[in-house]
Protein backbone atom coordinates (compact mmCIF):
# COMPACT_ATOMS: atom_id res chain seq x y z
CA UNK A 1 0.00 0.00 0.00
CA UNK A 2 1.59 3.38 -1.06
CA UNK A 3 1.33 6.87 0.49
CA UNK A 4 0.53 9.72 -1.87
CA UNK A 5 2.04 13.11 -0.91
CA UNK A 6 0.12 16.12 -2.22
CA UNK A 7 1.99 19.38 -2.47
CA UNK A 8 -0.09 22.47 -2.04
CA UNK A 9 0.32 25.10 -4.70
CA UNK A 10 -1.31 28.53 -3.89
CA UNK A 11 -3.48 30.07 -6.47
CA UNK A 12 -1.96 32.70 -8.64
CA UNK A 13 -2.00 36.24 -7.25
CA UNK A 14 -1.82 35.03 -3.68
CA UNK A 15 1.54 35.07 -2.00
CA UNK A 16 2.73 31.69 -0.98
CA UNK A 17 2.57 30.88 2.59
CA UNK A 18 5.60 29.90 4.49
CA UNK A 19 6.17 26.24 4.34
CA UNK A 20 7.54 24.54 7.28
CA UNK A 21 10.50 22.34 6.90
CA UNK A 22 10.05 18.59 7.12
CA UNK A 23 13.31 18.19 8.91
CA UNK A 24 13.04 16.73 12.35
CA UNK A 25 12.85 19.34 15.09
CA UNK A 26 15.82 19.99 17.22
CA UNK A 27 16.05 18.70 20.75
CA UNK A 28 13.78 20.64 23.07
CA UNK A 29 12.00 22.41 20.15
CA UNK A 30 8.23 22.50 20.04
CA UNK A 31 6.54 20.75 17.10
CA UNK A 32 3.42 22.22 15.61
CA UNK A 33 0.23 20.26 15.15
CA UNK A 34 0.35 19.96 11.31
CA UNK A 35 3.88 18.78 11.48
CA UNK A 36 2.95 16.14 14.00
CA UNK A 37 0.29 14.80 11.68
CA UNK A 38 2.73 14.73 8.78
CA UNK A 39 5.29 12.81 10.81
CA UNK A 40 2.68 10.39 12.04
CA UNK A 41 1.51 9.75 8.47
CA UNK A 42 5.08 9.22 7.35
CA UNK A 43 5.75 6.74 10.18
CA UNK A 44 2.47 4.94 9.50
CA UNK A 45 3.23 4.71 5.80
CA UNK A 46 6.70 3.35 6.55
CA UNK A 47 5.25 0.79 8.94
CA UNK A 48 2.72 -0.31 6.36
CA UNK A 49 5.43 -0.63 3.74
CA UNK A 50 7.52 -2.70 6.14
CA UNK A 51 4.57 -5.03 6.83
CA UNK A 52 3.83 -5.35 3.14
CA UNK A 53 7.51 -6.08 2.40
CA UNK A 54 7.59 -8.68 5.16
CA UNK A 55 4.44 -10.35 3.79
CA UNK A 56 5.80 -10.38 0.25
CA UNK A 57 9.13 -11.79 1.42
CA UNK A 58 7.36 -14.46 3.48
CA UNK A 59 5.17 -15.33 0.48
CA UNK A 60 8.11 -15.85 -1.83
CA UNK A 61 10.27 -17.47 0.85
CA UNK A 62 7.63 -20.03 1.84
CA UNK A 63 6.51 -20.71 -1.76
CA UNK A 64 7.52 -24.24 -2.80
CA UNK A 65 10.09 -24.51 -5.60
CA UNK A 66 8.67 -25.03 -9.06
CA UNK A 67 8.34 -28.69 -9.99
CA UNK A 68 11.04 -30.18 -12.15
CA UNK A 69 9.98 -30.72 -15.74
CA UNK A 70 8.98 -34.28 -16.40
CA UNK A 71 10.89 -36.12 -19.13
CA UNK A 72 9.24 -36.14 -22.50
CA UNK A 73 7.25 -39.28 -23.24
CA UNK A 74 8.05 -41.27 -26.37
CA UNK A 75 5.13 -43.03 -27.93
CA UNK A 76 6.03 -46.51 -29.20
CA UNK A 77 3.51 -48.39 -31.30
CA UNK A 78 3.74 -52.18 -31.09
CA UNK A 79 2.50 -53.99 -34.14
CA UNK A 80 0.71 -57.20 -33.20
CA UNK A 81 2.35 -60.40 -34.46
CA UNK A 82 0.47 -62.23 -37.22
CA UNK A 83 -1.41 -65.26 -36.09
CA UNK A 84 0.10 -68.61 -37.15
CA UNK A 85 -1.61 -70.16 -40.14
CA UNK A 86 -4.23 -72.66 -39.21
CA UNK A 87 -4.40 -76.21 -40.53
CA UNK A 88 -5.43 -76.64 -44.16
CA UNK A 89 -9.06 -76.95 -45.01
CA UNK A 90 -10.46 -80.31 -44.14
CA UNK A 91 -7.70 -81.15 -41.63
CA UNK A 92 -9.70 -80.04 -38.61
CA UNK A 93 -12.73 -82.01 -39.65
CA UNK A 94 -10.57 -85.01 -40.44
CA UNK A 95 -8.90 -84.81 -37.03
CA UNK A 96 -12.30 -84.55 -35.37
CA UNK A 97 -13.46 -87.61 -37.28
CA UNK A 98 -10.34 -89.48 -36.23
CA UNK A 99 -10.94 -88.47 -32.64
CA UNK A 100 -14.39 -90.06 -32.81
CA UNK A 101 -12.93 -93.36 -34.00
CA UNK A 102 -12.04 -95.68 -31.18
CA UNK A 103 -8.36 -96.74 -31.17
CA UNK A 104 -7.69 -100.31 -32.25
CA UNK A 105 -7.26 -102.85 -29.48
CA UNK A 106 -3.66 -103.51 -28.49
CA UNK A 107 -2.12 -106.65 -29.96
CA UNK A 108 -2.12 -109.73 -27.80
CA UNK A 109 1.31 -110.14 -26.30
CA UNK A 110 0.82 -113.76 -25.35
CA UNK A 111 -0.16 -114.82 -28.85
CA UNK A 112 2.66 -116.87 -30.41
CA UNK A 113 4.22 -115.50 -33.55
CA UNK A 114 3.88 -117.92 -36.41
CA UNK A 115 5.77 -117.39 -39.64
CA UNK A 116 4.56 -119.32 -42.62
CA UNK A 117 7.26 -120.40 -45.02
CA UNK A 118 6.13 -121.98 -48.22
CA UNK A 119 8.51 -124.56 -49.53
CA UNK A 120 7.98 -125.50 -53.14
CA UNK A 121 8.95 -129.07 -53.87
CA UNK A 122 11.16 -129.40 -56.93
CA UNK A 123 9.43 -130.66 -60.05
CA UNK A 124 10.55 -134.24 -60.69
CA UNK A 125 7.92 -135.22 -63.24
CA UNK A 126 10.63 -135.61 -65.92
CA UNK A 127 12.63 -138.18 -63.94
CA UNK A 128 12.41 -141.85 -64.99
CA UNK A 129 12.06 -144.83 -62.74
CA UNK A 130 14.40 -147.81 -62.93
CA UNK A 131 11.77 -149.92 -64.66
CA UNK A 132 11.30 -147.28 -67.36
CA UNK A 133 15.05 -147.05 -67.89
CA UNK A 134 15.37 -150.84 -68.11
CA UNK A 135 12.86 -151.02 -70.97
CA UNK A 136 14.52 -148.31 -73.10
CA UNK A 137 16.95 -149.02 -75.97
CA UNK A 138 20.52 -147.73 -75.76
CA UNK A 139 22.35 -145.74 -78.39
CA UNK A 140 24.19 -148.08 -80.79
CA UNK A 141 21.81 -151.00 -80.25
CA UNK A 142 19.72 -152.41 -83.06
CA UNK A 143 16.48 -150.81 -81.96
CA UNK A 144 18.10 -147.39 -81.70
CA UNK A 145 19.70 -147.38 -85.13
CA UNK A 146 16.48 -147.27 -87.09
CA UNK A 147 17.77 -149.52 -89.87
CA UNK A 148 19.22 -148.68 -93.21
CA UNK A 149 22.72 -148.18 -91.82
CA UNK A 150 21.70 -145.08 -89.85
CA UNK A 151 22.81 -144.71 -86.25
CA UNK A 152 21.38 -141.29 -85.48
CA UNK A 153 21.09 -142.04 -81.74
CA UNK A 154 24.81 -142.74 -81.49
CA UNK A 155 25.67 -139.54 -83.44
CA UNK A 156 23.47 -137.46 -81.14
CA UNK A 157 24.98 -139.04 -78.04
CA UNK A 158 28.51 -138.22 -79.23
CA UNK A 159 27.55 -134.57 -79.77
CA UNK A 160 26.11 -134.30 -76.22
CA UNK A 161 29.25 -135.81 -74.68
CA UNK A 162 31.57 -133.40 -76.53
CA UNK A 163 29.65 -130.22 -75.59
CA UNK A 164 30.73 -128.99 -72.08
CA UNK A 165 27.70 -126.72 -71.91
CA UNK A 166 25.45 -129.74 -71.73
CA UNK A 167 27.00 -130.93 -68.49
CA UNK A 168 26.76 -127.41 -66.99
CA UNK A 169 23.07 -127.24 -67.92
CA UNK A 170 22.43 -130.64 -66.33
CA UNK A 171 24.18 -129.48 -63.14
CA UNK A 172 22.08 -126.31 -62.94
CA UNK A 173 18.92 -128.38 -63.39
CA UNK A 174 20.16 -130.81 -60.71
CA UNK A 175 19.97 -133.69 -63.18
CA UNK A 176 23.55 -135.00 -62.99
CA UNK A 177 23.58 -138.73 -62.26
CA UNK A 178 19.85 -139.04 -63.03
CA UNK A 179 17.75 -140.28 -65.93
CA UNK A 180 15.25 -137.74 -67.23
CA UNK A 181 12.72 -137.68 -70.06
CA UNK A 182 13.74 -135.10 -72.66
CA UNK A 183 11.25 -135.64 -75.51
CA UNK A 184 8.14 -137.88 -75.77
CA UNK A 185 6.33 -136.21 -78.65
CA UNK A 186 7.03 -132.76 -77.10
CA UNK A 187 9.98 -131.31 -75.30
CA UNK A 188 9.77 -131.80 -71.52
CA UNK A 189 10.61 -129.11 -68.96
CA UNK A 190 13.38 -130.31 -66.62
CA UNK A 191 13.33 -129.17 -63.01
CA UNK A 192 12.87 -125.42 -62.55
CA UNK A 193 14.14 -124.49 -66.01
CA UNK A 194 12.17 -121.82 -67.88
CA UNK A 195 12.40 -123.40 -71.32
CA UNK A 196 11.44 -126.90 -72.35
CA UNK A 197 14.01 -129.59 -72.99
CA UNK A 198 16.96 -127.74 -71.40
CA UNK A 199 17.68 -125.14 -74.08
CA UNK A 200 21.36 -126.08 -74.49
CA UNK A 201 20.62 -129.82 -74.78
CA UNK A 202 17.66 -129.29 -77.09
CA UNK A 203 19.67 -127.03 -79.39
CA UNK A 204 22.55 -129.51 -79.65
CA UNK A 205 20.19 -132.39 -80.56
CA UNK A 206 18.24 -130.36 -83.16
CA UNK A 207 21.41 -129.21 -84.92
CA UNK A 208 22.75 -132.76 -85.17
CA UNK A 209 19.45 -134.25 -86.39
CA UNK A 210 19.02 -131.44 -88.95
CA UNK A 211 22.32 -132.34 -90.64
CA UNK A 212 21.63 -136.09 -90.73
CA UNK A 213 20.73 -137.62 -94.11
CA UNK A 214 17.08 -137.38 -94.95
CA UNK A 215 16.66 -141.18 -94.87
CA UNK A 216 18.05 -141.27 -91.32
CA UNK A 217 15.85 -138.40 -90.19
CA UNK A 218 12.73 -140.13 -91.55
CA UNK A 219 13.57 -143.67 -90.36
CA UNK A 220 10.85 -145.12 -88.13
CA UNK A 221 11.67 -145.59 -84.46
CA UNK A 222 9.82 -147.56 -81.77
CA UNK A 223 9.87 -146.85 -78.04
CA UNK A 224 12.38 -144.82 -76.01
CA UNK A 225 16.06 -144.40 -76.80
CA UNK A 226 18.41 -143.69 -73.89
CA UNK A 227 21.35 -141.33 -74.47
CA UNK A 228 24.08 -141.10 -71.78
CA UNK A 229 26.88 -138.68 -71.01
CA UNK A 230 30.45 -139.82 -70.42
CA UNK A 231 29.82 -140.62 -66.74
CA UNK A 232 27.24 -143.24 -67.76
CA UNK A 233 24.77 -142.15 -65.04
CA UNK A 234 23.46 -138.89 -66.52
CA UNK A 235 20.97 -140.04 -69.18
CA UNK A 236 18.35 -138.61 -71.51
CA UNK A 237 15.30 -140.45 -72.78
CA UNK A 238 13.96 -139.61 -76.26
CA UNK A 239 11.02 -141.21 -78.05
CA UNK A 240 7.50 -142.57 -77.71
CA UNK A 241 5.53 -145.47 -79.18
CA UNK A 242 6.13 -144.73 -82.91
CA UNK A 243 8.16 -141.73 -84.01
CA UNK A 244 10.87 -140.36 -86.38
CA UNK A 245 13.92 -138.22 -85.64
CA UNK A 246 12.46 -135.54 -87.88
CA UNK A 247 9.63 -135.21 -85.33
CA UNK A 248 12.13 -133.47 -83.05
CA UNK A 249 12.43 -130.76 -85.73
CA UNK A 250 8.69 -130.34 -86.08
CA UNK A 251 8.74 -131.85 -89.61
CA UNK A 252 7.52 -135.37 -88.93
CA UNK A 253 3.80 -134.51 -88.75
CA UNK A 254 3.89 -132.88 -92.17
CA UNK A 255 5.14 -136.12 -93.80
CA UNK A 256 2.57 -138.40 -92.13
Amino acid sequence: MGVRIIRYTPPPGKPPERQESLRPPAAGARVSEPRKRLLAGTVSAGAHLGVIAALVWAHFALRPPPPKPEPALTLVSIKPLPEPPGPPAGTQSASNDMADIAPPPPPQVNAPLVSIVRVTAPDSSDLLSESQVAGAARAGEGGAAGGGGCDTARAVQQVLRRDPRVRVAMAEAQRLGKASMLWNGDWIRSGGQEGKGLAVVRQAIIWEVAFEPEACRNARMHGMVLLALADGNTRFAIGTGDWRWSDLLGLGKARR
